[in-house]
């Protein structure tokens, strides 16, 4: 298949790239930066969120675009976050409309913050949405993507949880934090944590684009959540250091204000769609994902 890929320069989009050009697809990337080279890419084309972008040719979409989360939750930060998903995504389904013929499945980002926090509840992909703010864009960025079924487009929405990959997500900074001896539990540590291995992200979004069982909300985690007090004391055995530094959840409120939820929150998420589907995981439990990422 050709594959359009938007934010195919970000830390999942190369991951993404990758993965559909080894089972042997072709990728059309989409990126704001106009002349630049990814080697996975047969083509570049160059999309902003406020224009249509062409598709043409492109026979499945993979759109990964997105304002990142991080950073301090401004009026303007708060806007960003909303209108790179809900305002995207709307002129991303207009791209298809325009286009003869019409990509047959749009395979959007989506992510487990639409379940807010929920305690120990399993969470599948049947599970009602949340509240906040998160919940609130995530829920908003979905319906975005549903419009492209009257299209007659295939849509899955990819729900994706924390995501583990030696050259990006939580990784890099969890490594700094707990190679220097100062990492901990946060808040109470019972809150859980529905992690995934970057490798298995790829494979599960190119494996929704390109098998027509795929449909509707998938999460993208792995099968293996844990609280935050057992994934501290996994990174720090896997890294040989202490976890002796927890970080109250007072304080963390204190200096993240509205963010905080994303550490403190309980997500249980589990990828009951991928299971059923029979998609296998190349890392189901965390002690596994962490030697690949230590020896990475």
């Amino acid at each position: 298949m050709v594959i359009g890929i938007t934010g195919a320069k970000g830390f999942i989009g190369r991951h993404v790239m990758r993965a559909a050009v080894a089972a042997g697809h072709e990728v059309v990337a989409f990126s704001r930066g106009a002349g630049i080279f990814l080697p996975d890419a047969r083509q570049v084309r160059e999309w902003r969120t406020g224009s249509v972008p062409d598709l043409g040719g492109c026979e499945a979409v993979i759109h990964l675009a997105g304002e990142p989360v991080l950073g301090r939750w401004t009026p303007e930060k708060r806007a960003a976050i909303r209108d790179s998903r809900v305002v995207g995504t709307r002129r991303l389904v207009a791209g298809m409309e325009a286009c003869r013929p019409r990509p047959g499945v749009l395979v959007c980002a989506s992510a487990i913050g639409i379940y807010g926090d929920r305690g120990d509840e399993e969470l599948s992909e049947s599970a009602a949405a949340g509240t906040g703010f998160l919940a609130e864009v995530t829920g908003a960025w979905e319906a975005e993507a549903a419009a492209a079924r009257g299209l007659g487009v295939r849509v899955v929405s990819g729900r994706i949880g924390v995501v583990l990959g030696p050259d990006g997500g939580a990784w890099p900074l969890l490594r700094r934090v707990f190679g220097l001896g100062v990492g901990g539990r946060l808040g109470s540590g019972r809150q859980w944590m529905s992690w995934v291995h970057v490798r298995d992200v790829a494979g599960l979004l190119v494996a929704a684009a390109t098998d027509s069982r795929y449909e509707g909300p998938v999460n993208v985690v792995s099968p293996g959540p844990v609280t935050n007090a057992e994934f501290t004391r996994s990174v720090a055995r896997a890294l040989r250091r202490p976890a002796i530094f927890p970080v109250p959840a007072v304080a963390l409120r204190a200096v993240l204000r509205d963010q905080a939820g994303m550490f403190l929150d309980s997500q249980r998420v589990v990828p009951r769609a991928a299971e059923s589907l029979g998609y296998g995981f190349a890392f189901p439990e965390l002690e596994g994902a962490l030697r690949d990422l230590v020896g990475g």
